[in-house]
């Protein structure tokens, strides 16, 4: 029971979301990117502009009917079901994605990222700062969101051996 609340939180960092959302940070630049890779970060701002606007029939999109959101040891948090159903449940304040980094492996590839999540869940505020590696799987052509890891990080766990703090 009490992890119930980290665990929500965490949760619906990726799928809470507000009426004054900004949307996600534009990259440093295209420029050097190959084709894959420019389009893995526009689809990472394409997800991040969804999730801001509640947009399931983009989330339905972009996330694989097998997503699953883990924590960075590997701990399932949320499938994709429960992860959409948490979209209506949090006042989001801000939800921010910024240096963007995607690397391609063929049909596979992966996508970090630096995240800013703040917003009230259950009449609780939070604040997180989050560390996230997403992986993309291309089938026919489309890219799709099959996992998110998400490592939450304060100024004191940052230069730990342990960083993540959940």
């Amino acid at each position: 029971m009490k992890l119930l609340l980290p665990v929500s939180l965490a949760l619906l960092f990726y799928v809470s979301l507000g009426q004054t959302q900004k949307t996600a940070s534009p990259p440093a630049a295209h420029a050097g990117l190959d084709t894959a890779s420019a389009e893995l970060v526009t689809l990472t701002m394409a997800w991040t502009d969804a999730i801001n606007a509640k947009d399931h029939a983009k989330l339905d999109a972009l996330m694989a009917p097998e997503f699953a959101l883990y924590a960075w040891k590997g701990e399932v948090w949320a499938h994709r079901s429960p992860w959409l159903d948490t979209l209506d449940q949090t006042e989001i304040k801000e939800y921010t994605v910024r240096d963007i980094s995607p690397r391609v492996y063929g049909e596979f590839a992966v996508v970090t990222s630096v995240c800013t999540w703040a917003g009230i869940r259950e009449g609780r505020s939070f604040d997180f700062h989050t560390i996230l590696l997403d992986t993309w799987r291309r089938t026919n052509g489309k890219w799709q969101v099959v996992a998110r890891n998400s490592c939450p990080v304060n100024s004191s766990s940052a230069s730990t051996a342990s960083p993540c703090t959940r």
